[in-house]
Order: structure tokens, then sequence, then C-alpha cells
């Protein structure tokens, strides 16, 4: 059997996520994505300020201290720092993790759609 539309429809945009995404980052007990990444820098972001000057704090000792100690691995959690900010408060600490990111990493650090 098969079923038709009397209407046609136009698709609606799925919300982005990482599933499906290639691993970026590597470490002992987990494994991110790029977006995965950038998620964790902003949940420093937001608990800490802005600290991730690789001379006040390298972003990639934030990203482990996240993953460790603040989500025991949770990858689930990684956007609990969103709950309670305002979508503009959301994507300017984004923004702010992503350029981290790319700073950090260079060139080798994927383009990401939010």
């Amino acid at each position: 059997m098969t079923a038709t539309l009397d209407h046609p429809t136009t698709p609606t945009p799925s919300p982005v996520n990482a599933r499906g995404e290639a691993t970026f980052l590597r470490a002992a007990g987990y494994t991110l994505t790029a977006r995965e990444l950038v998620h964790a820098l902003a949940t420093h972001l937001a608990r800490y300020g802005d600290t991730l000057a690789v001379r006040v704090v390298d972003p990639l000792a934030a990203v482990d201290a996240v993953m460790r100690f603040d989500l025991a691995h949770r990858h689930a959690q990684l956007t609990a720092w969103t709950a309670g900010r305002s979508p503009a408060d959301v994507a300017t600490v984004l923004a702010r993790a992503e350029a981290i990111a790319r700073d950090y990493f260079g060139a080798g650090f994927p383009a990401l759609t939010w």
C-alpha cells in the first residue's frame, strides 16, 4: 500500500545536531564532534566567563574539565547551559566558543552550520 498527499508540502528544516558528524577530538573516556566541542567550550564560557585565552585557561583543558567533571562524560548535557538563556545570548556564546575553537585548532576545524 502506498500513500500520497493531496497537497504538496515543503520540508521543514530539522534541528542541527552532532549525530552523524565525524569525530573531531578523541580523549581518554570520550570523543567529541566539532559541534560538541564548541558546546563544551560554551559550557565553560557560560559558567566561568571568557577565560579561554591560552595564557589564562587552555581551551583543550577547559573542554576536558567540562567533559570529565562538569558533565561526567554525559554528552546529552552539553546543551544544558542554554537553559534560561535568550536565543541571542546562546548565539553570542556559541559564536565566541566557535571562534575560540577556530583560533585554537586552526584551519583543520570544520565549518559548522547552526
